[in-house]
């Protein structure tokens, strides 16, 4: 997980999806970009910043962009509804609880269909070289 330190606090990001390298040995694993790795096989060593970070900084962008319309309306509603619960009744809170449980059930199955389809669509197979 990547950490970075901002006044003293760390602050921690959302990890980035793995790169998964199979030898030519045939001995899988699973690397973060930049990170190199030895097979424990056959002593190839593999990096993985031979991948175009631009293609890279792509797949990101749809990770990203799959997470902000899964979390960003359910934390819009739950700004605008807790206040509410809080000083005008319980009432707010329930009809939170159903609108975000209908979310869920009927909102959220569909973007995660687009979006595996839009990652297996632009997915990209890199051809990296041991060196």
């Amino acid at each position: 997980m990547l950490e970075e330190v901002f006044a003293g606090a760390t602050i921690r990001r959302v990890r980035e999806p793995p790169i998964t390298i199979t030898c030519k040995c045939g001995t899988p694993t699973s690397l973060a970009y930049g990170e190199r790795w030895t097979c424990p096989q056959c002593g190839r060593t593999w990096n993985t910043a031979q991948i175009p970070r631009e293609q890279y900084d792509a797949l990101l962008a749809g990770v990203r962009r799959y997470r902000l319309l899964v979390f960003g309306p359910a934390v819009g509603l739950a700004v605008i509804l807790i206040p509410l619960a809080v000083f005008a009744g319980p009432r707010w809170a329930y009809l939170l609880f159903v609108l975000e449980l209908m979310f869920v059930l009927m909102v959220v199955p569909p973007l995660r269909r687009r979006a595996s389809r839009n990652a297996m669509q632009n997915a990209h197979s890199w051809q990296l070289s041991p060196e």
